[in-house]
Protein backbone atom coordinates (compact mmCIF):
# COMPACT_ATOMS: atom_id res chain seq x y z
CA UNK A 1 0.00 0.00 0.00
CA UNK A 2 1.41 3.15 -1.08
CA UNK A 3 2.23 5.52 2.11
CA UNK A 4 1.34 9.50 1.33
CA UNK A 5 3.96 11.63 1.87
CA UNK A 6 3.37 15.56 2.28
CA UNK A 7 6.22 17.69 1.32
CA UNK A 8 7.94 19.08 4.23
CA UNK A 9 8.15 23.05 4.56
CA UNK A 10 10.92 24.67 3.69
CA UNK A 11 13.47 25.50 6.71
CA UNK A 12 12.81 29.03 8.20
CA UNK A 13 15.79 31.71 7.17
CA UNK A 14 18.57 32.09 9.90
CA UNK A 15 17.26 35.03 12.06
CA UNK A 16 21.03 36.74 11.64
CA UNK A 17 20.38 36.92 7.85
CA UNK A 18 19.80 40.93 7.16
CA UNK A 19 17.43 41.81 4.17
CA UNK A 20 18.54 41.77 0.87
CA UNK A 21 18.69 44.80 -0.80
CA UNK A 22 19.93 44.43 -4.84
CA UNK A 23 23.19 46.48 -5.17
CA UNK A 24 22.23 47.65 -8.65
CA UNK A 25 18.98 49.98 -7.20
CA UNK A 26 21.07 51.24 -3.78
CA UNK A 27 23.83 53.72 -4.77
CA UNK A 28 26.02 55.88 -2.49
CA UNK A 29 24.29 59.06 -4.50
CA UNK A 30 21.05 57.93 -3.88
CA UNK A 31 21.56 56.83 -0.01
CA UNK A 32 23.52 60.71 0.21
CA UNK A 33 20.32 62.32 -0.94
CA UNK A 34 17.68 60.26 0.71
CA UNK A 35 19.81 60.70 4.24
CA UNK A 36 21.56 64.22 3.89
CA UNK A 37 25.00 65.22 4.01
CA UNK A 38 26.66 64.19 7.30
CA UNK A 39 27.09 66.06 10.63
CA UNK A 40 30.71 67.61 10.25
CA UNK A 41 30.96 68.38 14.04
CA UNK A 42 29.98 64.43 14.78
CA UNK A 43 32.22 63.39 12.35
CA UNK A 44 35.11 65.37 14.32
CA UNK A 45 33.76 63.76 17.25
CA UNK A 46 34.28 60.58 15.76
CA UNK A 47 37.21 60.56 14.47
CA UNK A 48 39.12 62.62 17.63
CA UNK A 49 41.95 60.59 19.34
CA UNK A 50 42.63 58.30 16.48
CA UNK A 51 46.04 58.88 14.64
CA UNK A 52 46.27 59.26 11.20
CA UNK A 53 48.82 56.26 11.11
CA UNK A 54 46.66 53.84 12.97
CA UNK A 55 44.07 54.35 10.09
CA UNK A 56 46.67 54.55 7.79
CA UNK A 57 47.44 51.06 9.16
CA UNK A 58 44.17 50.05 8.84
CA UNK A 59 43.30 50.97 5.99
CA UNK A 60 46.35 49.30 4.10
CA UNK A 61 44.63 45.92 5.16
CA UNK A 62 41.35 46.22 2.86
CA UNK A 63 40.99 47.22 -0.78
CA UNK A 64 39.01 50.22 -1.60
CA UNK A 65 36.53 49.03 -4.01
CA UNK A 66 35.98 46.14 -1.09
CA UNK A 67 34.34 49.08 0.68
CA UNK A 68 32.80 50.61 -1.77
CA UNK A 69 30.87 48.16 -3.21
CA UNK A 70 29.34 46.62 0.60
CA UNK A 71 28.69 50.35 1.81
CA UNK A 72 25.41 50.89 0.15
CA UNK A 73 23.91 46.89 0.39
CA UNK A 74 24.94 47.39 4.48
CA UNK A 75 23.42 51.18 4.63
CA UNK A 76 20.10 49.95 3.37
CA UNK A 77 19.86 47.09 5.20
CA UNK A 78 20.78 48.53 8.34
CA UNK A 79 17.87 51.02 7.96
CA UNK A 80 15.64 48.38 6.93
CA UNK A 81 16.07 46.44 9.94
CA UNK A 82 15.56 49.53 12.15
CA UNK A 83 12.43 50.23 10.54
CA UNK A 84 11.13 46.88 11.03
CA UNK A 85 12.28 47.04 15.25
CA UNK A 86 9.24 48.31 17.54
CA UNK A 87 10.21 51.31 19.97
CA UNK A 88 11.90 49.40 23.00
CA UNK A 89 13.65 46.98 20.37
CA UNK A 90 15.36 49.89 18.88
CA UNK A 91 16.26 51.77 22.03
CA UNK A 92 18.24 48.52 22.01
CA UNK A 93 20.37 49.21 18.90
CA UNK A 94 22.91 52.12 20.94
CA UNK A 95 23.62 54.09 17.62
CA UNK A 96 23.35 57.90 16.70
CA UNK A 97 21.13 59.01 13.85
CA UNK A 98 23.69 60.61 12.79
CA UNK A 99 26.10 57.52 11.83
CA UNK A 100 24.43 55.77 8.95
CA UNK A 101 25.04 59.13 6.69
CA UNK A 102 28.49 59.44 8.18
CA UNK A 103 29.20 56.23 6.70
CA UNK A 104 27.64 57.57 3.16
CA UNK A 105 29.52 60.21 3.17
CA UNK A 106 32.70 59.04 4.23
CA UNK A 107 32.42 56.25 1.53
CA UNK A 108 31.25 58.57 -0.82
CA UNK A 109 34.67 60.46 -0.83
CA UNK A 110 36.76 57.29 -0.68
CA UNK A 111 34.72 56.30 -4.19
CA UNK A 112 35.53 59.52 -5.28
CA UNK A 113 39.37 59.31 -4.65
CA UNK A 114 39.38 56.26 -5.75
CA UNK A 115 38.41 57.31 -9.10
CA UNK A 116 41.04 59.85 -9.07
CA UNK A 117 43.36 57.96 -7.92
CA UNK A 118 42.81 54.97 -11.27
CA UNK A 119 42.54 57.72 -13.40
CA UNK A 120 45.66 59.01 -13.26
CA UNK A 121 47.27 55.39 -12.82
CA UNK A 122 45.76 55.19 -16.36
CA UNK A 123 47.37 58.26 -17.64
CA UNK A 124 50.45 57.34 -16.05
CA UNK A 125 50.23 53.92 -17.70
CA UNK A 126 49.48 55.32 -21.30
CA UNK A 127 52.00 58.04 -21.32
CA UNK A 128 54.80 55.45 -19.89
CA UNK A 129 53.46 53.17 -22.70
CA UNK A 130 53.75 56.28 -25.37
CA UNK A 131 57.34 57.01 -24.11
CA UNK A 132 58.81 53.54 -23.93
CA UNK A 133 57.39 52.87 -27.88
CA UNK A 134 59.07 56.35 -28.65
CA UNK A 135 61.87 55.19 -27.23
CA UNK A 136 62.20 51.66 -29.16
CA UNK A 137 61.45 54.00 -32.31
CA UNK A 138 64.64 55.92 -31.37
CA UNK A 139 66.91 52.53 -31.26
CA UNK A 140 65.10 51.30 -34.61
CA UNK A 141 66.36 54.48 -36.39
CA UNK A 142 69.54 54.93 -34.57
CA UNK A 143 70.59 50.97 -35.29
CA UNK A 144 69.05 51.40 -39.16
CA UNK A 145 71.32 54.94 -39.53
CA UNK A 146 74.84 53.25 -38.34
CA UNK A 147 74.32 50.02 -40.47
CA UNK A 148 73.58 52.33 -43.06
CA UNK A 149 76.40 54.46 -42.86
CA UNK A 150 78.70 51.38 -41.60
CA UNK A 151 78.24 49.87 -45.63
CA UNK A 152 78.38 53.16 -47.07
CA UNK A 153 82.19 54.01 -45.50
CA UNK A 154 82.88 50.43 -46.18
CA UNK A 155 81.50 51.01 -49.88
CA UNK A 156 83.56 54.03 -50.00
CA UNK A 157 87.10 53.75 -47.73
CA UNK A 158 87.68 49.64 -48.47
CA UNK A 159 87.35 47.08 -46.01
CA UNK A 160 91.03 47.51 -44.84
CA UNK A 161 90.26 51.13 -43.34
CA UNK A 162 87.12 49.60 -41.57
CA UNK A 163 89.40 48.63 -38.55
CA UNK A 164 88.82 51.99 -36.90
CA UNK A 165 85.79 52.04 -37.57
CA UNK A 166 85.09 48.74 -35.93
CA UNK A 167 86.81 49.62 -32.69
CA UNK A 168 84.72 53.37 -32.38
CA UNK A 169 81.33 52.04 -33.54
CA UNK A 170 80.48 50.71 -29.87
CA UNK A 171 76.95 48.60 -29.33
CA UNK A 172 73.63 49.44 -29.70
CA UNK A 173 72.51 47.57 -26.05
CA UNK A 174 71.72 50.83 -24.63
CA UNK A 175 69.95 53.91 -25.79
CA UNK A 176 73.58 56.01 -24.03
CA UNK A 177 75.87 53.56 -25.89
CA UNK A 178 74.33 53.47 -29.27
CA UNK A 179 74.35 57.66 -29.26
CA UNK A 180 77.94 57.66 -28.50
CA UNK A 181 78.67 55.51 -31.20
CA UNK A 182 76.56 57.29 -33.88
CA UNK A 183 78.58 60.30 -32.22
CA UNK A 184 81.84 58.44 -32.96
CA UNK A 185 80.77 57.67 -36.57
CA UNK A 186 79.92 61.46 -37.15
CA UNK A 187 83.25 62.38 -35.84
CA UNK A 188 85.25 60.03 -38.03
CA UNK A 189 83.33 61.19 -41.48
CA UNK A 190 84.32 64.75 -39.98
CA UNK A 191 87.80 63.80 -39.53
CA UNK A 192 88.01 61.79 -42.84
CA UNK A 193 86.55 64.50 -44.83
CA UNK A 194 89.47 67.01 -43.27
CA UNK A 195 92.29 65.17 -43.75
CA UNK A 196 91.40 64.14 -47.30
CA UNK A 197 88.83 66.22 -48.95
CA UNK A 198 89.64 65.70 -52.71
CA UNK A 199 89.82 62.12 -52.62
CA UNK A 200 88.08 60.62 -49.02
CA UNK A 201 85.84 63.31 -49.65
CA UNK A 202 84.56 63.19 -52.29
CA UNK A 203 84.21 59.29 -52.22
CA UNK A 204 82.17 59.78 -48.75
CA UNK A 205 79.65 62.13 -50.67
CA UNK A 206 79.57 59.18 -53.71
CA UNK A 207 78.37 56.93 -51.60
CA UNK A 208 75.88 59.30 -48.97
CA UNK A 209 78.17 59.13 -46.20
CA UNK A 210 79.77 63.08 -46.14
CA UNK A 211 78.43 66.06 -44.25
CA UNK A 212 74.79 65.52 -44.33
CA UNK A 213 75.08 61.88 -43.07
CA UNK A 214 77.30 62.86 -40.20
CA UNK A 215 74.93 65.77 -39.40
CA UNK A 216 71.75 63.27 -39.60
CA UNK A 217 73.97 60.95 -37.09
CA UNK A 218 74.82 63.50 -34.78
CA UNK A 219 70.52 64.53 -34.77
CA UNK A 220 69.45 60.64 -34.17
CA UNK A 221 72.20 60.73 -31.42
CA UNK A 222 70.38 63.73 -29.83
CA UNK A 223 67.25 61.92 -30.46
CA UNK A 224 68.08 58.58 -28.79
CA UNK A 225 69.14 60.31 -25.53
CA UNK A 226 66.41 62.21 -25.28
CA UNK A 227 63.65 59.49 -25.45
CA UNK A 228 65.38 57.63 -22.97
CA UNK A 229 66.11 60.79 -20.43
CA UNK A 230 62.17 61.52 -20.65
CA UNK A 231 60.29 61.09 -16.93
CA UNK A 232 56.94 60.95 -16.50
CA UNK A 233 56.02 63.33 -14.22
CA UNK A 234 52.60 62.46 -12.23
CA UNK A 235 50.74 65.33 -9.99
CA UNK A 236 49.74 62.70 -7.44
CA UNK A 237 45.71 64.19 -7.13
CA UNK A 238 45.56 61.41 -4.57
CA UNK A 239 47.99 59.47 -3.07
CA UNK A 240 48.40 55.62 -1.49
CA UNK A 241 48.55 56.69 1.24
CA UNK A 242 45.56 59.25 1.28
CA UNK A 243 43.36 56.29 -0.06
CA UNK A 244 44.38 53.67 2.82
CA UNK A 245 43.59 56.59 5.02
CA UNK A 246 40.06 56.92 4.00
CA UNK A 247 39.66 53.49 4.29
CA UNK A 248 40.58 53.31 7.76
CA UNK A 249 37.91 56.13 7.88
CA UNK A 250 35.27 53.87 6.57
CA UNK A 251 36.09 50.93 8.16
CA UNK A 252 35.69 52.36 11.93
CA UNK A 253 32.36 53.62 11.11
CA UNK A 254 31.35 50.39 9.69
CA UNK A 255 32.68 49.01 13.09
CA UNK A 256 30.52 51.05 15.56
CA UNK A 257 27.58 50.24 13.56
CA UNK A 258 28.41 46.82 13.51
CA UNK A 259 28.96 46.46 17.40
CA UNK A 260 25.91 48.44 18.18
CA UNK A 261 23.47 45.92 16.56
CA UNK A 262 25.91 42.96 17.30
CA UNK A 263 25.03 44.00 21.03
CA UNK A 264 21.52 44.51 20.92
CA UNK A 265 21.23 41.04 18.63
CA UNK A 266 22.73 39.36 22.29
CA UNK A 267 19.81 41.18 24.17
CA UNK A 268 17.32 40.48 22.14
CA UNK A 269 17.91 37.38 19.20
CA UNK A 270 15.41 38.53 17.05
CA UNK A 271 17.01 42.09 16.06
CA UNK A 272 19.12 41.37 12.77
CA UNK A 273 22.43 42.80 12.00
CA UNK A 274 23.07 44.23 8.27
CA UNK A 275 26.07 41.65 6.73
CA UNK A 276 28.85 42.87 4.26
CA UNK A 277 29.93 41.06 1.57
CA UNK A 278 33.92 41.58 0.43
CA UNK A 279 35.00 43.05 3.68
CA UNK A 280 32.99 40.97 6.02
CA UNK A 281 36.28 39.00 6.95
CA UNK A 282 38.04 42.29 8.10
CA UNK A 283 34.68 42.44 10.83
CA UNK A 284 34.44 38.80 11.73
CA UNK A 285 33.07 37.55 14.90
CA UNK A 286 34.57 35.24 17.26
CA UNK A 287 33.09 33.98 19.95
CA UNK A 288 34.15 34.67 23.66
CA UNK A 289 32.58 31.69 25.59
CA UNK A 290 34.64 28.85 24.78
CA UNK A 291 37.88 29.86 26.11
CA UNK A 292 35.77 30.79 29.56
CA UNK A 293 34.21 27.75 29.33
CA UNK A 294 37.12 25.51 29.30
CA UNK A 295 38.70 26.97 31.95
CA UNK A 296 35.90 26.89 34.21
CA UNK A 297 34.26 23.28 33.28
CA UNK A 298 30.91 24.60 33.17
CA UNK A 299 28.55 26.84 30.62
CA UNK A 300 27.57 30.25 32.25
CA UNK A 301 24.66 30.63 34.55
CA UNK A 302 21.10 30.68 33.38
CA UNK A 303 19.59 34.41 33.57
CA UNK A 304 23.20 35.79 33.26
CA UNK A 305 24.43 37.71 29.85
CA UNK A 306 26.97 35.58 27.47
CA UNK A 307 30.38 36.94 27.43
CA UNK A 308 29.98 39.87 25.17
CA UNK A 309 31.05 38.59 21.36
CA UNK A 310 34.65 40.09 20.13
CA UNK A 311 35.61 41.47 16.96
CA UNK A 312 39.01 41.26 15.06
CA UNK A 313 41.07 44.09 16.43
CA UNK A 314 39.97 47.36 14.79
CA UNK A 315 40.39 50.71 15.65
CA UNK A 316 37.81 52.35 17.29
CA UNK A 317 36.99 49.22 19.15
CA UNK A 318 36.61 50.86 22.34
CA UNK A 319 34.04 53.71 20.82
Amino acid sequence: MATSKTKKPAPAGSPAEAPIVSSTTITLDLLARELGPADGTFAARTFAGIPEEDLVAEGTRIDSQSLIDDVPHFVASARRILGSLSESQRSKVRMPAALLPLLVAEAGRLQAMKRSHDAEATEVAGARAAVEAQGRSAMRDGIAERDLCYDGLRNALGARRMARVDAIVGRADSPENLAKGLEALAAFIEETRRADPLQDGKLLEDYGVGAECAATLRATAQRVRGTASVQIATGRRVTQRALDLQDGRVAIVIEKILRAFRSARRVDGTILVPELNKAAWMFEVRSGNSKKASSTGSEAPAGNPAAPEETSPLLGGDG
